[in-house]
């Protein structure tokens, strides 16, 4: 695993959430992969991973499990991660999503 993967800074996040009254946080660059991801105690995660399978790229949405939502198409290309979500609300409903391009 390495140093700057997402998983390493776990407790970092919490924190941040929970100083910050965070109720949907984007991510890019996690590192996440099949094996290697986390859950955070009343957060909903979706996430992406890159198709080789190894710890770069990626994607993921943190969002709070009491906000009305669903999970939308993903995308793992190589050129592109991607993870979207819909927020449900009145009278509308909003696409959120995370994306990683790698340079």
């Amino acid at each position: 695993m390495e140093r700057n993967g997402l998983p390493n800074h776990k407790e970092e996040i919490k924190l941040f959430l929970k100083q910050n009254f965070i109720n949907i946080l984007l991510i890019s660059d996690t590192h996440f992969t099949t094996k290697n991801y986390f859950s955070i105690p009343r957060y909903k995660l979706y996430y992406t991973n890159h198709p080789d399978g190894t710890e770069h790229g990626s994607t993921a949405i943190l969002i709070k499990e009491t906000i009305k939502h669903y999970e939308l198409l993903k995308y793992e290309e190589d050129s592109i991660q991607a993870m979207s979500i819909k927020v449900k609300g009145f009278p509308n409903e909003t696409t959120i999503t995370a994306i990683y391009c790698p340079p």
